[in-house]
């Protein structure tokens, strides 16, 4: 009588395909990339910057900004799960030094252009408010700040105007020396 017992291929396969399944995992093609935690990072320290915490709180904002460039190098190279766990520590730091730079009493300035979306329509009063009368605002509506700034004067170039080198007079030149020569006129011959 023959012994039949299991086939190899039976206890062979569930151990490549656990195997398969390890590697696949660990493939940089399946992975998710960190998108979000980097932008959470990222706007974690520019909110760690707006209240000061570079001078106020600048050990946690520098660490805050050494974590975040590991993880964009991490990023670049692909491992995205270093990346992932640098950018949620950066996130922490930066976190932390923005909470340390209000408690030693730093303030939130508008550098970002902090136009409140909340405060009012700015097409309510264009209907309404855009009277082209002479007030110096063009028309623009009041209130908005931006129709009020007047643009930048530029300023009006000066240089040597042409009648100040003179003309060709017998054979001379007079009148002022081009800018950059030695300020000597020499004759010319026709």
């Amino acid at each position: 009588m023959k012994y039949r017992g299991i086939s190899p291929i039976r206890i062979y396969f569930p151990v490549f395909f656990m195997l398969f399944l390890i590697g696949l995992d660990g493939c940089t093609l399946f992975a998710t990339r960190p998108i979000q935690e980097m932008s959470f990072t990222a706007a974690a320290i520019r909110a760690a910057k707006e209240v000061s915490a570079d001078t106020l709180a600048p050990e946690l904002f520098r660490q805050s900004g050494e974590w975040f460039f590991k993880a964009k190098h991490e990023y670049k190279f692909k491992n995205f799960h270093l990346a992932k766990e640098y950018a949620k520590k950066a996130r922490y730091f930066a976190e932390q030094a923005e909470f340390e730079s209000l408690r030693n009493g730093g303030i939130r300035s508008e550098q970002g252009g902090g136009i409140d979306p909340m405060a009012k329509d700015p097409l309510a009063g264009a209907a309404a408010g855009s009277s082209g009368a002479g007030d110096g605002s063009g028309g623009a509506n009041a209130a908005d700040p931006k129709a009020q700034a007047t643009p930048y004067p530029y300023p009006t170039p000066t240089g040597i105007p042409a009648e100040s080198y003179g003309t060709k007079d017998q054979g001379t030149t007079t009148g002022a020396a081009p800018q950059g020569g030695g300020g000597t006129t020499t004759p010319t011959t026709k």
